[in-house]
């Protein structure tokens, strides 16, 4: 998880490996093309910029990992 241990923000973080740890490839790659989450960014107190990095974070560490 080299690219989601390198995010500054706490809560960005944590909901970057959150999404490397329950969502796959497919899932992120279209979390990544798509619009943020709303109901996400809420739960984990995160702008729209972070939820965005955070899903290409995960997406990142996942297609390293491959």
């Amino acid at each position: 998880m080299s690219m989601i241990n390198q995010l500054k923000d706490v809560n960005t973080k944590d909901f970057a490996k959150h999404c490397y740890e329950s969502s796959s490839v497919e899932k992120l790659r279209a979390a990544s093309e798509g619009s943020p989450d709303h109901d996400e960014m809420e739960h984990w107190g995160i702008s729209e910029g972070q939820w965005e990095e955070a899903i290409v974070a995960a997406l990142a560490d996942h297609e390293a990992k491959e």
